[in-house]
């Protein structure tokens, strides 16, 4: 029996995240300049300069970590 290769990570850009969590990209940026005091959203991580990335489970696991999911569905329903 062979073993799997590991899943590979996706990133997602600050729109594709902003899209997910139905918020304004704006707020994302917002989120991430005092993401280190305030903990808000998903954790950003800087590619260089300005570029922000998002890693797709940890945007998952922040949205099903949100309490206001419509009653009957999950989170999940809404992904992509």
């Amino acid at each position: 029996m062979t073993a799997k290769a590991p899943r590979r990570e996706r990133w997602l850009t600050a729109q594709e995240t902003a899209e997910r969590l139905r918020v304004k990209r704006k707020t994302l940026y917002n989120w991430a300049s005092t993401w280190e005091v305030e903990h808000r959203g998903p954790e950003p991580h800087r590619l260089g300069g300005r570029a922000l990335r998002y890693r797709e489970s940890e945007v998952d696991q922040y949205i099903d970590q949100q309490p206001h999911a419509p009653s009957g569905t999950t989170n999940s329903d809404t992904r992509r």
